[in-house]
C-alpha cells in the first residue's frame, strides 16, 4: 500500500500571462478529464493502457483506478441529483483516487455541507474536498470561459516537460483552477506556477497527495 500524506489545499494567487500549445499530448497520456471533458473519458480510459505500459511506476493510476474513480462519480452525481434542493443549484464534482472535489454554488452554508455529506455517502470516497462557495450561481458565459480556462491550463502543462501531466486533473469555477493528483511536492509546484501563468486564471488551488 503506498503510504501518503495529505496536505490541505494551499492557495497561489497570481496575474496571468497566459501561451497556447497543443493539448495532443496530454491526450495521449490517458489524463482523465473533468465533465466539462467527458467526451475525452472513453479515450482516456483506452489510453490508460500507456500508464501501465510506459511506466514501471506504480504511482501511476491503472486502468482499474480509472474505471473506479468514474464510478465514484458517477455515483455522486447520483446522490446529488437525487436531493431536490442540491439539484436545483449548480455543483460539480470530480474524483482522483478516491479524493473528491466539490466546486461550485449553493444558496447557504446548510447546502454546502449537505452536499458533502450526500457525496460521502458514496463507496470508496476516502475524502472530500469542498469548495463549493455561498453564492448566486455563475453565468453560462463564466461557465464557457471555465471550460476555455481548463483547456489552455491542459495546453500549458503539455508544453512544460517540470508538469507531470498524467498525475493532474484540472478544474476551473469561475476563474479558480484546482489542481488535484497525486504528485511529489515539486511537481505540484511546478504545475501551480504553470498554472498560474495562464490568461484569465484568478487563482490556483492545489489538492494533492504527495508522494
Amino acid at each position: 500500500m503506498r503510504l501518503k500524506q495529505w496536505t490541505a489545499a494551499r492557495t497561489v494567487t497570481g496575474t496571468a500571462t497566459g501561451t497556447a500549445a497543443s493539448v495532443s499530448r496530454l491526450n495521449r497520456c490517458g489524463v482523465a478529464f473533468t465533465k466539462r471533458h467527458t467526451g475525452y473519458l472513453v479515450l482516456a480510459l483506452a489510453c490508460a493502457g500507456c500508464v501501465s505500459v510506459t511506466g514501471n511506476d506504480p504511482t501511476l493510476r491503472t486502468p482499474g483506478e480509472l474505471l473506479e474513480d468514474h464510478k465514484i462519480e458517477r455515483e455522486a452525481k447520483r446522490q446529488i441529483a437525487a436531493d431536490d434542493r442540491l439539484a436545483a443549484n449548480h455543483i460539480n464534482l470530480v474524483s482522483y483516487d478516491g479524493i473528491v472535489l466539490l466546486t461550485g454554488e449553493v444558496e447557504d452554508e446548510a447546502l454546502r455541507m449537505r452536499a458533502e455529506r450526500a457525496v460521502g455517502n458514496v463507496e470508496n470516497v476516502r475524502r472530500i474536498h469542498n469548495e463549493i462557495q455561498v453564492g448566486g450561481a455563475t453565468s453560462l458565459v463564466a461557465r464557457a470561459n471555465d471550460g476555455w480556462i481548463e483547456t489552455k491550463v491542459f495546453s500549458k502543462f503539455a508544453a512544460d516537460k517540470t508538469v507531470d501531466a498524467a498525475r493532474v486533473k484540472v478544474v476551473a469555477e469561475n476563474g479558480v483552477v484546482y489542481l488535484i493528483g497525486m504528485v511529489p511536492r515539486d511537481h505540484a509546484d511546478a504545475a501551480a506556477e504553470a498554472a498560474r501563468t495562464v490568461f484569465g486564471v484568478r487563482k490556483v488551488v492545489k489538492v494533492f497527495d504527495y508522494l
